[in-house]
């Protein structure tokens, strides 16, 4: 058996981020085609119990999200050979205006003739509240701003690069920035060497 294969966990990572997206949206069709149509597959959340792909259908059809953002604060993927794997995430939900956290459990597996399937998810939230992360500041803090203002999602492995790029952005803008200009001054109309 392979752990980890970084393949599979990168193909595994693009599912969970279609997953998050579907959830997003509320995309009912999406969310359903990710789990395993069976009377076996189990689906707990933080207030109901849904045996068989049936359940969670119906769920889903009735289930009107509560919160107006959510965003990815962090992921663990670990596959086990070719056809098992599995996805723990941390939610950040902004509701009523305020964060709040949320765990995700999902066990994947790769059926034949069907492709990755989840067959067993589990949604909680912590006993005790915990804040949703270490307040961010700077450029984190702009790229979580942006992230929940355009409803996008900010995946963790992706915001190190992000902000490294706004921080080499704005060192580049910088003198620009800093060049005194006078309330008066207009654009060229001509421009010659």
């Amino acid at each position: 058996m392979f752990l980890n294969d970084p393949n599979l966990v990168l193909s595994l990572a693009a599912l969970h981020d279609a997953y998050e997206r579907a959830l997003a949206a509320n995309d009912v069709a999406a969310l359903t085609a990710f789990f395993w149509n069976s009377p076996q597959v189990v689906r707990y959340g933080p207030a109901e119990q849904l045996y068989g792909a049936d359940s969670v259908q119906v769920y889903r059809q009735n289930h009107t999200p509560a919160y107006s953002a959510r965003r990815l604060i962090k992921r663990e993927i670990a596959t086990f050979g070719p056809d098992f794997a599995t996805i723990m995430s941390e939610i950040a939900l902004i509701i009523d205006g305020g964060t709040r956290l949320n765990r995700q459990s999902q066990t994947w597996v790769n059926l034949p003739g069907l492709g990755w399937r989840i067959v067993a998810a589990h949604v909680s939230v912590p006993a005790v509240p915990v804040a949703a992360e270490p307040a961010a500041t700077g450029w984190q803090a702009y790229i979580d701003l942006m992230a929940l203002t355009l409803q996008l999602p900010s995946a963790v492995i992706y915001r190190a690069g992000v902000a490294a790029n706004l921080e080499r952005t704005a060192a580049l803008a910088a003198p620009l920035l800093s060049f005194p200009l006078s309330d008066e001054a207009e654009p060229a109309p001509v421009f010659s060497a």
